[in-house]
Parts: structure tokens; C-alpha cells; sequence
């Protein structure tokens, strides 16, 4: 799992052999690697070594490495969800398609409101980097999630710029 994550994360920072145009900030590179994901284009596989030679690529790969051990398995190893993209919401699969993941670019606030998520009667749906599973209820066509009450202060947060919901599906 390491090494994957070290080729995602190569990948996303655009070192050696990865990519031509190198990111501009950290933000840029988590972004690059979300979106990568998303939409399929992300092959781990194919890097093996990272290498971040400078200043700015060892903070972009700090910054990434660190949001990665917390939500790495949202963006490691996935596929795109059937419907990727929701306004500011990104969704990927789990390989054998019993986890799906709603990318947050941003806090959502105190709800999580998706037409595309559609989570099955008993799925569990956690936040990543927090222990407790999240209540959740689908309004109509809205699958609504309750974010913990904790999270309200930034400094609580899990990481930084965008956070991830696993809905599990019931075995």
C-alpha cells in the first residue's frame, strides 16, 4: 500500500517521470491527484521512485502525504463513481465496489447534501480520520449526512482541503 501511495502521490507532485507540468502549490497537487482519481487517469503502477529535490516540492509532498494518511484509500486503488462529479462533491469506488467515496472540496458544514450519492438501506457512512459512523437519511432524491458537531472548528478537522465520506454498503 506504501508504494502506491508514494506513486499517487509522485503522480499528483508531477516528479520525475510523472508528469509535465508540476504543480504550482500543495493545493494544486492534492487537487491534481483527486481529480486524477476521479476521473480514472491515475495509474500507480507505472512510478516507482519519488524523489522531491526542492523546497516547494518536498512542502507539496508533505502536504499531500499528509492528507493521504488520512483518506488515501478514497484516491488509491479506485475507480471513478458512476457519477463522478457533483458541484463540489468527487465520488470514486472502492475495487470491489462495496465502498463508495464523496470527495469534499471544502468543509461542507454541518450537512452533506448529494442527488448523486444513493446509499443502500444499512450502509454505514463515515468521515475520514474520525472514529464515530455518521447519521445519514435519504430525503427523496437527497442523501443527507450529518457531520459531527466537532468538526464545526477548523482545528478539528481531519486534514485540510478536502474531506472524505466512505459509505459502505451493508454485507
Amino acid at each position: 500500500m506504501a508504494a502506491r501511495l508514494l506513486a499517487a502521490l509522485c503522480f499528483a507532485l508531477g516528479l520525475a517521470g510523472c508528469s509535465s507540468l508540476s504543480p504550482h502549490s500543495p493545493e494544486e497537487a492534492l487537487a491534481r491527484l483527486i481529480e486524477d482519481a476521479v476521473s480514472g487517469r491515475s495509474s500507480p503502477d507505472q512510478y516507482q521512485n519519488v524523489n522531491p529535490v526542492d523546497a516547494d516540492t518536498i512542502m507539496q509532498f508533505v502536504y499531500v502525504e499528509e492528507w493521504l494518511d488520512v483518506n488515501g484509500e478514497s484516491v488509491v486503488g479506485v475507480t471513478p463513481g458512476a457519477i463522478p462529479v457533483e458541484g463540489s462533491f468527487r465520488f470514486t469506488r472502492s475495487a470491489d465496489g462495496r465502498s463508495t467515496y464523496l470527495i469534499s472540496y471544502g468543509w461542507p458544514g454541518p450537512q452533506v447534501r448529494s442527488r448523486v450519492l444513493r446509499p443502500a438501506p444499512g450502509s454505514k457512512i463515515m468521515l475520514l480520520g474520525w472514529s464515530d459512523i455518521l447519521p445519514w437519511e435519504q430525503l427523496g432524491a437527497v442523501c443527507v449526512i450529518t457531520t459531527p458537531r466537532e468538526m464545526a472548528d477548523e482545528e478539528n478537522h481531519p486534514c485540510k482541503q478536502a474531506f472524505v465520506f466512505k459509505v459502505e454498503a451493508p454485507r
